[in-house]
């Protein structure tokens, strides 16, 4: 019988021969468009023109890809999605998927094409369906995906010309077979979905899937770049493509991770059912729900907090530019936060995140938001406490407090040592809630929470957390009642020996 390395290194070696040639393929490709050019030699004077990171072009391009980014975190909330992330897709997904994928994308096309003609001008290549397509599809619906990317985007050009009559054989070879702009699609839709196999489930860790979007559309601005008579039209662009791409494919990423990791809580609750019924403890199944949970916690980046952020660094990016580059750093860190982090983090890094998260919710809510912070315990910054202990309250008092109420409102977060405890208090004066709806005795309620409370999924992982690690005495204290704020209290107990 042929055991399974025997069966998967022929599939390896198929694919990595199949990626060669497609690489060798947009390479002759791109021989043969230089040496069809006829335009004006590249002189160096021209050199003067590049400008890495222009504020302006980095504007357009945010603004570009909201649209793509919109419409997959659409895809993200559905069944069809869900199944074909989580491999319980059946036959016919594969065409609804393709089906769906092709709509978008000519719905990308047309919101672009009234981008341009409003501010003529575009910056980023259309790939983000593209590189979605050959992620979930495969090759076939990269492929696929990325000739219709490259039949629109051709037209789009063409159009741009502004010929008076259509001419199909110009349009054809002119604006598709000898524009590389267009035609890198195609190889990018084939090459991702030719990682696949290669890759599996790593393909959906954000790292990999930045890294892998990050290397695809820089080769694809190489191959534009060298047939091109005026080198600094692409190098203007390299960088705002290479930032935004990374940055939207880490957040679709963490949309593929958040679905997964929905689907292992529903079957962690369905386990908890079984084990009910069969007179197992509970035990093993909160805590099986609870590492679900954290997981949750490591990938989300919440996508309404991820596009509200995208639009106040675009509205900084022309009116402060430094300020945006600022909110762009912060929203790196909570990405590589989000990717990195493992169970315990030392007190600052954990403070950090909080800081960066609340820098960004300050940029949107302004003056509606303020924070005190008290650290009455800064020689204790280095101890190690459980991550992400303090982020999900501070985010639920933000949008369950401060956020609803449009006078706004103030955070005051107290960090302080207690005999041998480290303990952390959390105050807001937002609208307050009913403790009872969102910890029964650690527990969750007997009826399903609300839409809006749903958020609290953060608190009682931090509370299970919390008593699991160092038991009853250790849970979050809440006091709230409707229309008083909010405090939340708990400790972390300190090391007797750092103590001594």
């Amino acid at each position: 019988m042929m055991n399974r390395t025997e069966q998967t290194t022929p599939n390896r070696t198929n694919t990595l021969i199949a990626t060669a040639v497609a690489a060798a393929a947009i390479l002759v490709w791109a021989l043969f468009v230089r040496s069809s050019n006829v335009g004006e030699p590249f002189s160096f004077a021209d050199w003067t023109d590049i400008e890495l990171i222009s504020p302006y072009l980095l504007g357009i391009a945010v603004q570009e890809i909201l649209v793509p980014l919109a419409l997959i975190y659409g895809l993200s909330r559905t069944a069809l999605f869900r199944r074909v992330v989580t491999e319980t897709a059946v036959p016919p997904d594969e065409w609804r998927l393709l089906g769906v994928l092709l709509g978008m994308q000519l719905l990308v096309f047309l919101v672009r094409l009234g981008l341009v003609n409003s501010i003529n001008d575009q910056v980023t290549v259309d790939l983000l369906v593209v590189l979605v397509a050959g992620l979930l599809g495969g090759w076939q619906t990269g492929l696929a995906v990325g000739l219709a990317a490259t039949m629109l985007t051709g037209l789009s050009d063409y159009l741009s010309w502004g010929d008076e009559t259509f001419s199909l054989a110009v349009y054809f070879e002119f604006a598709v077979l000898k524009n590389l702009d267009a035609m890198t699609a195609v190889w990018v839709g084939t090459s991702v979905g030719l990682a696949v196999p290669l890759l599996q489930e790593r393909r959906w860790r954000p790292p990999v899937t930045t890294g892998l979007a990050v290397a695809l559309v820089a080769v694809s601005y190489a191959l534009m770049l060298y047939p091109t008579t005026y080198p600094p039209f692409y190098l203007n662009r390299l960088l705002p493509n290479l930032l935004i791409y990374g940055l939207a494919l880490g957040a679709v990423a963490l949309m593929v991770r958040n679905v997964q990791d929905d689907e292992s809580r529903r079957l962690a609750e369905s386990a908890r059912l079984e084990l009910a019924q069969t007179n197992l403890t509970l035990t093993q199944t909160r805590l099986a729900l609870t590492q679900a949970e954290l997981r949750a916690l490591h990938a989300q980046i919440n996508p309404h907090f991820f596009f509200n952020t995208l639009n106040t660094i675009r509205y900084f990016v022309r009116t402060n530019p430094d300020e945006a580059r600022e909110l762009l750093i912060k929203l790196s860190e909570i990405f590589q936060r989000a990717l990195s982090a493992g169970e315990f983090v030392p007190l600052r890094d954990e403070i950090s995140y909080v800081e960066a998260y609340l820098a960004l919710e300050k940029a949107r809510l302004d003056e509606r938001l303020n924070v005190i912070w008290t650290n009455l315990a800064k020689e204790w910054l280095d101890t190690a406490v459980p991550t992400l202990v303090l982020q999900p309250l501070v985010e639920n008092a933000v949008i369950h407090g401060i956020s609803r109420q449009p006078e706004g409102g103030t955070i005051h977060i107290v960090i302080n040592r207690v005999a041998h405890d480290l303990l952390i208090q959390l105050d807001d004066n937002g609208p307050g809630f009913d403790v009872a709806r969102v910890l029964t005795n650690g527990a969750a309620p007997p009826n399903p929470l609300p839409e809006v409370e749903r958020p609290s999924i953060g608190l009682r992982n931090v509370d299970e957390r919390l008593r699991m690690l160092y038991g009853e005495p250790y849970r979050l204290h809440i006091e709230s009642e409707p229309g008083k704020g909010t405090r939340i209290v708990f400790k972390i107990p300190l090391e007797q020996e750092k103590i001594a």
